[in-house]
């Protein structure tokens, strides 16, 4: 059986060892970089449970690695990475691509400043306003939250407690203002810096 491998995984096979990542940055207590007799098992049993990998299939496979294996959760997700390559491959039995090089898959983390935004509230001299035929009238509305419009003349300041603001990450902003960085950090810094602020969970 011809084994198709990408030209990461080629480059990989040219100058790595048998069992780091990302020329020795990643290192897993359980598993190398290449496909071993333990991988082609663990593969063939997957697909006899489970068929070709689907992306619906990621968290219970992930779970089964991990509690009857005894995988980490990286492990994991490399392993279900590079099961779905192989299967896309139209394999049903996977001891064909023992030795093969394994592609790294993994979560990184960027060190960065995040944008947030918060919903405060307090509260300030105002006063509400509605129609009506009489005080009464007017009264019931207050109740009834019936009014037409609520408004201050903002001559004082708010009173507001800054220990309750809700808190939540600007998600939108964060896409633009990351790219920025990105770009800035490009052009004005090495490689070396950026990668010094990235991190493999």
């Amino acid at each position: 059986m011809k084994i198709k491998l990408t030209e990461q995984q080629y480059n990989r096979l040219l100058v790595e060892n048998d069992k780091s990542f990302l020329d020795g940055k990643v290192d897993f207590p359980h598993i190398g970089n290449k496909v071993n007799k333990f991988i082609v098992k663990l593969f063939n049993y997957i697909y006899e449970k489970n068929g070709r990998y689907a992306p619906s299939q990621n968290w219970e496979i992930r779970e089964m690695m991990m509690r009857d294996f005894g995988l980490t959760r990286g492990e994991s997700k490399l392993l279900i990475h590079n099961y779905d390559l192989f299967s896309d491959e139209g394999v049903s039995e996977f001891s064909g691509y023992l030795d093969a090089p394994l592609e790294f898959w993994g979560e990184f983390k960027f060190n960065t400043r995040v944008p947030t935004q918060s919903y405060m509230s307090g509260d300030i001299e105002g006063f509400v306003t509605g129609h009506a035929s009489s005080y009464e009238e007017f009264i019931q509305q207050l109740k009834d939250g019936d009014w037409e419009d609520v408004d201050s003349d903002w001559n004082e300041e708010v009173d507001f407690f800054p220990e309750e603001a809700d808190w939540d990450i600007d998600a939108d902003y964060a896409v633009d203002r990351i790219s920025d960085e990105m770009s800035d950090l490009e052009r004005h810094s090495d490689k070396a810096t950026i990668l010094s602020r990235i991190e493999i969970e």
